[in-house]
């Protein structure tokens, strides 16, 4: 865990990509996070603590002891991240310096990810309360779509990135927001 300013901040890409690799997972990091944060967005952190195990249940020996624990570190920085419903919350996602392709494909990857995660946890989109929350999430879902093949590595392209993951991160506490909503509200966006 790392802290920055008082916040817990989640490890860099490379980091957690190192930590996690003995476990030989089929999927990238940033689309885990992305599953995991979907997830939590859905109120559903058993769900999510389920979905680890799953991952992980022909994975346990002593030799992945520590990439589990950095699994379930980032899950649970991930919660606070969301649950403390400030402007803290991060995509696991490479630095600015990694180039702008590996960077869109992350996160294209993420966003793919956080879509399955509401999925699965049986979220009826067009349920959500808030109008913004149905338009972020189809928004999310056009940017797992996202062609990172195609762009071009030029100061527009880079901008348009940044705005667009800055987008994802705010459209994610808004959607975290509704869910939590209508959870206290006893309304349901399950099918």
């Amino acid at each position: 865990m790392v802290f920055s300013d008082g916040y817990i901040k989640l490890p860099s890409y490379f980091d957690f990509s190192q930590a996690i690799s003995d476990l030989n997972l089929p999927i990238s990091c940033s689309e885990l996070h992305g599953v995991l944060c979907g997830y939590l967005a859905a109120d559903g952190q058993r769900a999510g603590e389920s979905y680890l195990r799953a991952l992980l249940a022909q994975r346990e020996s002593n030799d992945t002891r520590q990439a589990t624990l950095a699994l379930f570190d980032v899950f649970s920085i991930s919660q606070q991240q969301l649950s403390q419903l400030g402007f803290e919350f991060e995509l696991m996602l490479p630095n600015d310096d990694a180039a702008l392709s590996t960077r869109a494909q992350a996160f294209s990857e993420w966003c793919e990810g956080f879509t399955q995660g509401l999925t699965v946890t049986g979220v009826n989109f067009d349920k959500l309360q808030n109008e913004e929350a149905q338009e972020a999430i189809q928004h999310i879902t056009e940017f797992a779509q996202l062609d990172y093949a195609a762009l071009r590595v030029n100061e527009e392209d880079e901008r348009a990135l940044l705005e667009v993951i800055e987008y994802t991160r705010m459209a994610v506490l808004s959607i975290h927001a509704d869910m939590q909503a209508q959870h206290n509200s006893g309304t349901s966006t399950q099918h």
